[in-house]
């Protein structure tokens, strides 16, 4: 935070020494209090001062590890916030952090992944299409590998470039910006859908598509998949099953709200992100090499939450 100059008082030299007086005595000023800036707004100096600190302290931890090869962290505006990125040094994507409100957040946040990174452990989990990702301190959610050994290199990759890595600066383009506020400006309100009436057409509706309840050796995780298999959301994981169909219906009802964005992320894929009721985590789609694919992902979802039934994999 920005630091704000204090006035001097002035006091005695010591204890019997005459003090000067002025020759005449000037009116008493109405003490001002300095305007204080709400904490949450950052100004742009304030977040140039934190990226300097941080480059220095990375170029620092750099030097002493002597490392042959380092990563980096980048940054980039999307719908959904903020997100720093973990590189190898060949440009391999390690890591997408969760979105931050703001960049200073998302540049603090490199400081938790790193200390997560350090103290926790890192669990690959296989789900049913056998896919591997990793999962850190239940946060931080790695890519899907097509086999176990690809996951597992990640994370040697992860814990030899999170703390050997520079930080690149960034500034959020004017489009970014626009686009972020827009969606933000854009959110339909839940209290808008008529609930009593979707329960119906649910009700009514022939049954097509399903959300699949998958337990993943301790943990539970849920799939939506089309009519003929595709998969349209794939879920975190859960600690039980009663969990996990919380979770099914906190998806349901953010895609009845509908506030679906397509977004494109620096390395030219597309996904959906379905904001959340409130304040909790967004869901992240599938990725997809087009937008148009993305699209048509997006309107499969919002068909089969009215027509998918909710089983079992064993069912």
């Amino acid at each position: 935070m920005a630091t704000e100059k204090k006035t001097k008082t002035s006091t005695s030299a010591g204890k019997g020494k005459a003090t000067a007086m002025p020759k005449k005595s000037a009116p008493a000023k109405k003490a001002v209090t300095p305007a204080v800036r709400p904490p949450f707004i950052i100004g742009d100096s304030e977040v140039e001062a934190a990226f300097q600190k941080a480059i220095a302290a990375a170029e620092a931890k750099i030097a002493a590890s002597k490392a042959k090869v380092v990563g980096k962290y980048e940054f980039e505006l999307q719908i959904d916030g903020y997100h720093f990125y973990l590189l190898a040094n060949n440009g391999q994507l390690l890591m997408d952090s969760p979105a931050f409100t703001t960049l200073l957040g998302a540049l603090n946040g490199i400081k938790t992944f790193q200390k997560a990174v350090a103290l926790e452990p890192f669990i690959v989990k296989a789900d049913k299409y056998k896919r591997f990702r990793f999962i850190l301190a239940n946060k931080y959610y790695g890519e899907n590998y097509p086999s176990k050994d690809k996951c597992i290199n990640c994370v040697e990759s992860v814990q030899n470039f999170a703390d050997c890595a520079r930080i690149i600066p960034y500034q959020p383009s004017k489009e970014a910006l626009r686009v972020f506020e827009k969606a933000k400006k854009t959110l339909k309100d839940p209290d808008a859908v008529n609930w009593q009436k979707i329960e119906k057409a649910e009700a009514a509706a022939e049954k097509a598509g399903k959300f699949e309840i998958c337990r993943e050796e301790d943990d539970y995780c849920f799939y939506l998949l089309a009519n003929n298999g595709h998969i349209l959301y794939s879920s975190r994981f859960f600690s039980n099953e009663a969990a996990c169909r919380r979770g099914i219906e906190s998806f349901k009802k953010a895609a009845y709200v509908g506030n679906f964005f397509v977004d494109c992320d620096k390395f030219g894929n597309y996904r959906y992100i379905l904001k959340n009721i409130g304040s909790a985590p967004s869901f992240i789609g599938e990725s997809y090499t087009s937008r148009q694919s993305c699209e048509n992902s997006i309107a499969s979802v919002k068909k089969f939450i009215v027509t998918a039934s909710v089983v079992l994999a064993d069912d």
